[in-house]
């Protein structure tokens, strides 16, 4: 299925339930930034699972990348322009139970007297934890009490990094910023897009406007 226009992806989504929107646009199909490199899907998804050591199925593109216009809430329907980052979805029980396990290291026996810096570092984590994601080559440790138990947690940072920044090694990917999010089943992929839709649905003129 070819990307949608903007009309058709309101349409979609003022008229029909946001899981087959979800389904049908934000999660399958040919990517809109690939439309003209055929082979760019493939050559990512084999570099991403290779390096992180995933299954091929659990890694897909989304936003603007997959469809051509931003599904952001604030930034909807803005065009994907050749100055656009591609955002990718990294689906991984493992890796992610490595980065919350080692959390939990880090916090038990459970430490009430926390200095600022940590105590901020931990709202951080267990918001992302909240929302069922991480982004791994973005948590930073600079001044971290306890720093051993971070280890997985370091290792696994610079593992993504490299990972997403090799890209830049084939041509499609060369001249773009490709970040990727980590969560942990697609059940909390599904929660955390289908949130989006639909705070962009409540944003739509009815269906006799478009």
């Amino acid at each position: 299925m070819p990307p949608p226009t903007i009309a058709e992806f309101k349409s979609a989504l003022l008229t029909r339930p946001v899981a087959d929107v979800l389904r049908d646009y934000v999660f399958s199909g040919e990517p809109y930034a690939f439309r003209e490199q055929p082979k760019a899907l493939q050559n990512l998804r084999t570099h991403v699972s290779t390096a992180l050591t995933v299954n091929q199925e659990n890694i897909v593109v989304v936003g603007s990348a997959q469809v051509g216009f931003s599904l952001s809430p604030d930034n909807f329907p803005r065009q994907f322009t050749n100055g656009s980052d591609i955002d990718v979805v990294v689906v991984d029980e493992l890796l992610f139970d490595t980065v919350w396990h080692a959390l939990l290291r880090w916090h038990y026996p459970r430490r009430l007297d926390l200095p600022r810096g940590d105590r901020e570092w931990a709202a951080a984590r267990r918001k992302d934890l909240y929302f069922g994601w991480f982004v791994p080559d973005k948590i930073r440790f600079n001044g971290l009490s306890f720093p051993s138990a971070l280890k997985p947690i370091r290792d696994c940072s610079a593992r993504w990094f490299n990972t997403f920044q090799s890209l830049a090694n084939y041509p499609e990917f060369s001249r773009r910023e490709v970040n990727g999010r980590l969560y942990r089943t697609w059940e909390h992929v599904h929660l955390y897009h289908a949130e989006g839709l639909r705070q962009i649905r409540e944003l739509l003129p009815p269906q006799g406007g478009l």
